[in-house]
């Protein structure tokens, strides 16, 4: 089977993550539209680039991840979509999808015939088949990146009167809203971040408020939800990713024999790790580029 793996030239550089041609079938990851192939879409995060998709016909995304991309455009998604879990087929080619737990509607695309797995971004891989060439990401990809989540820490923080949470509007904001809910407290939220939430099901009412972090000083302060060390404000870990740990979890789960990372930056030690227990490691440095 003819497979192979390259990035579209863009002016002096190229677009946004890659693209692969399986038999003459062109499929364009988290990247913008293309005029030929299909553009699948990952998940609803700005950076992976389903809102520069909503006009085209030839895109694919789970049914949340479009819901999300209309309430946050104010557009309606042109392109295909499917449940979570389910299977489809674009042309003659047969895609089995699963969820990865990033964020409401994020979902990985498992090419059956030629065994390659793409997962976007990913927080628990447990779903995820095992596959010959895992396409996935690195966002914590040094080994410095360790850390556990603090979810008894938000709660505790959330019976406190007047808590403010500070959360990316996109998915970040969603899985804080759905911890608060089942945990009773509620939530409140600015605008946006309420009209996400309504697209996945998620009713604000009264609670904590979660809000974008950079409206935090509008409120006097508050408490950001992330991993991430370089904000001011008093954190609380809470992340949509897997850290170093689990990105070697996942790459242990899948056992695929070549590894790709597109999104991220994975470090030399994480590459020189994995050469050593004997999987091909490649990055999008070293694809090649076509116009």
């Amino acid at each position: 089977m003819q497979i192979e793996f390259y990035r579209r030239k863009y002016g002096r550089g190229c677009r946004p993550h890659l693209s692969l041609c399986i038999e003459g079938q062109h499929y364009h990851v988290d990247t913008s539209p293309a005029d030929y192939g299909m553009n699948l879409i990952t998940h609803a995060h700005t950076d992976h680039y389903g809102q520069r998709n909503m006009d085209n016909s030839r895109a694919v995304a789970s049914r949340e991840s479009a819901a999300i991309l209309e309430a946050c455009t104010g557009k309606v998604f042109s392109g295909v979509t499917f449940e979570v879990g389910s299977r489809i087929r674009l042309s003659d080619t047969k895609i089995k999808t699963y969820p990865t737990y990033h964020m409401h509607g994020s979902a990985a695309f498992y090419f059956q015939d030629s065994d390659i797995l793409i997962t976007g971004d990913v927080k628990d891989y447990s779903k995820l088949p095992k596959c010959k060439i895992l396409v996935t990401e690195a966002t914590y990809g040094h080994p410095s990146h360790i850390f556990e989540e603090e979810v008894e820490k938000l709660l505790k923080v959330a019976s406190s009167n007047k808590a403010v949470f500070g959360a990316y509007p996109i998915g970040k904001a969603q899985r804080v809203a759905e911890i608060l809910s089942k945990d009773g407290f509620g939530f409140s939220a600015e605008e946006k971040i309420a009209r996400i939430c309504s697209a996945v099901g998620l009713k604000p009412s009264d609670g904590p408020l979660i809000a974008s972090p950079r409206n935090l000083p509008l409120y006097g302060g508050g408490y950001i939800l992330t991993a991430h060390k370089f904000y001011r404000w008093p954190r609380i870990t809470l992340s949509d990713h897997l850290d170093y740990r689990g990105i070697l979890e996942m790459i242990d789960h899948c056992e695929p024999e070549e590894v790709l990372f597109y999104h991220g930056k994975p470090s030399k030690r994480l590459l020189e790790h994995l050469k050593n227990e004997g999987i091909v490691c490649r990055t999008l440095n070293d694809l090649p580029v076509m116009k």
